[in-house]
């Protein structure tokens, strides 16, 4: 019997009111909906979503988990395992140059442990995060 295989979707948005982008990861499709595109991305995939609405900002890495996934995120479906969480355009900035300074140095997110990811997350957070203390992080997940 052949497997179907699995995806997840996300909104794509850019319209007056609100935009909605992939800020990491490549979808296997993407194909025209009713409120804008939708993106489908395979299952255990690590994927960056980005959300703007009016001033406020939000910014999300997670992976596609069709089977345990615990986390709801606004136009994305079904449930998702989240790994990092901003909700300012402060912290999403500092999410979007983190993701530019792993791509900078040449360090793909899927080969970082997961652990490490967590740690991403607690450091966005924090007040002293730069742009060194993030290349200095980068280097610690590949040690």
């Amino acid at each position: 019997m052949k497997e179907k295989s699995r995806f997840t979707a996300i909104q794509l948005r850019d319209d007056d009111r609100l935009r909605c982008s992939i800020i990491y990861g490549q979808p296997s499709r993407i194909f025209p909906g009713m409120l804008g595109k939708i993106a489908l991305v395979e299952d255990g995939r690590l994927m960056g979503y980005h959300i703007v609405n009016g001033n406020r900002e939000r910014a999300f890495l997670f992976r596609t988990d069709l089977s345990g996934g615990a986390q709801k995120i606004s136009g994305v479906f079904p449930a998702v395992s989240l790994l990092v969480m901003t909700r300012s355009r402060f912290r999403s900035a500092r999410l979007l140059a983190a993701l530019h300074e792993f791509a900078e140095a040449g360090v793909p997110l899927e080969s970082v442990p997961e652990h490490c990811v967590a740690l991403l997350n607690a450091l966005l957070e924090g007040r002293g995060c730069n742009e060194n203390e993030i290349r200095k992080f980068i280097l610690r997940c590949q040690s």
